[in-house]
This record gives C-alpha cells, structure tokens and sequence, in this order.
C-alpha cells in the first residue's frame, strides 16, 4: 500500500472536474515532485544581461518546471498501473533498437495493414527509441506501447512525424521479443497520451486527462490531476520571495551564494520501474532483459505496487 498524504487545499476559479484538493496523493509522487521542484529553485541562474539577476531567478525555474512536469506525468500515469496490483506490469523507459526493417514497414504502409505483424528483433543497428510507459495486462493479454506527451503547445513538424512512427515501429518488435519470452502477449496496443491534447502529433489512437480513465478502465486522471495540484501550489510559494525581490521588496532577497548556473534544461530523472508478479509465469522485466541498458540520459526508478 502507498503512504497518503492530503493535497493542499487551493483556491481556484475554476475547480478541476476530477477535485485534486480532496485527492490522496502516494508519498512517493510527493517526493518525486519535491525532488523537482528543489533541482530547480536551488538553482542560481546565470544573470541574463537584459532582465537582470532577480527576474533571471523569476524565469530560470518557470521555463524549466513544464519540462518536468512532462515527466511527473509519466510517474504518475505508471503508479496508476502500478496500484491495480498484480494485473499489470509495468515497465518505464524501455529502450531498444528498432531495425531498418521495421522503420521501413511503418513507412510504406497503412497502420492498420500492421497490426497482426510481430517482427523479431536482432542486431544492433537501426534507430534507438525509448518507450515512455510498457504495461502488460494479464487479464486481457494486452501490451500496451504508450508515449506520453505533456500537449501543452504543437510539437509538429519533424519530430511529430518521427513520434508516430517510432511508437508503431517499436510495438511491432516488442510483441516478438515478449512471445519468444513466454508472455501470452496476444494483442499490442499503441496509444498516445496527449495530457492537455495540443501536442499536435497525429496518432491512430490517442487519448487525453478526459478520456485517458475510459480507455484503459483506471482511474488515471484523478491521480495525474492530484499530482498536478500539489506542484501548482508548491509552485506558487516558492516562487513568491522571487517575485517580491524582483519588484524591489528586499525582505525577501534571492539566494545568489549557490554555484551559478546557466539557464540550460536540468538532467531529468528517469525511472526505472518493477512490479512483481507472484507466479512461475516469465515478468515483464525479464521478457525485456535482452534490451541494452541505457548508458545515458535519464535514469529510472522503481514504481511501487
């Protein structure tokens, strides 16, 4: 069972429909949105030479803090999984190499003429991608392929484009590799999160907070929502001294004392996650445990169950 912690009641005009403030929000999103929020008001940042140090210290953690909550969301859509118990297994962060092959069959042919393929996976050429969210279902015998878009403004472009087929290309070598493994994967399904629905990329199937609970049968949204609400709020504090400094209010002065730092995106925190499932069936993890490790970037972190 998680620790539960109450949400902060907050004042707003308009109440979320999923009411995050009587929510119960797991300690350990808790701390993963502390940890955030910490990296990034501890921060001093490196004056820019227009705004100013005081309004520098303002901007440096607001353009850095949608960043993270892009990946708050993905924690928190995976404790929701997570929290169902032994029915899923979830995985985050997985990262294989998709081959040529599999790229070159996204891209010459219509999505739904690729749903019952399952290519196997070999070599190690091709193009890296990570899965954000891996969940197999062991009632249904669904792997779901999940991306996470935060959607707060267009992404388009090439990097839209790219999203799409990276996300088809990967589900058509992952239900070779969990077959060969001995998961009864009998169907995969990829979706897309588009939390607020403006990230722009064109999906086969793609689900927002309305209906992310009704696609997947969990209540999701109610939990991403509390999360949410606790960084607005934990938000709005700390920046209030930073605000008062910078409109002349010297009770409340801007630590500059910390080592400067330019204004650059933070190393994010990627999570490594487990659930265990008490059976001589084959896990997730180990139906994933040819993938190469990823040497790079970030990290991941056990979801609790």
């Amino acid at each position: 069972m998680h620790k539960q912690f109450p949400i902060p009641t907050t004042n707003h005009d308009v109440k979320s429909a999923y009411a995050p403030e009587t929510a119960h929000l797991p300690i350990e999103l808790r701390d993963a949105v502390d940890a955030a929020l910490q990296e990034c008001f501890d921060k001093n940042y490196c004056p820019d030479e227009l705004l100013g140090n005081t309004l520098t210290q303002v901007r440096g953690p607001l353009d850095s803090l949608p960043k993270r909550h892009g990946l708050l969301l993905e924690k928190a859509i995976a404790h929701a999984f997570a929290e169902a118990g032994d029915r899923y297994e979830v995985q985050t962060q997985v990262a294989l190499t998709v081959s040529k092959e599999a790229m070159s069959l996204v891209e010459s042919n219509q999505l739904d003429k690729l749903d019952n393929l399952n290519l196997p996976i070999g070599g190690s050429h091709g193009k890296r991608v990570v899965i954000d969210i891996l969940v197999f279902d062991h009632q249904t015998g669904d792997l779901h392929v999940i991306s996470v878009k935060r959607g707060g403004g267009a992404q388009g472009g090439r990097d839209a484009r790219d999203a799409r087929k990276d996300l088809t290309a990967a589900g058509l070598m992952l239900k070779n590799m969990t077959l060969r493994k001995g998961l009864p994967v009998l169907s995969v399904k990829k979706v897309l999160v588009d939390w607020y629905g403006r990230s722009g990329i064109v999906a086969r199937k793609k689900v927002t907070r309305q209906t992310v609970d009704a696609y997947f049968g969990l209540p999701i949204a109610s939990r991403v929502e509390a999360m949410s609400a606790y960084l607005e709020s934990s938000i709005a504090a700390r920046m209030a001294p930073r605000l008062l400094a910078a409109i002349g209010n010297t009770s409340a002065p801007v630590d500059t004392e910390r080592q400067v730092e330019k204004i650059t995106p933070c190393p994010e925190g990627r999570f490594e996650t487990s659930t265990e499932v008490a059976s001589a069936r084959p896990s997730l993890a180990e139906c994933l445990s040819v993938l190469p490790l990823r040497r790079q970037g970030r990290q991941m972190q056990s979801v609790g169950t």
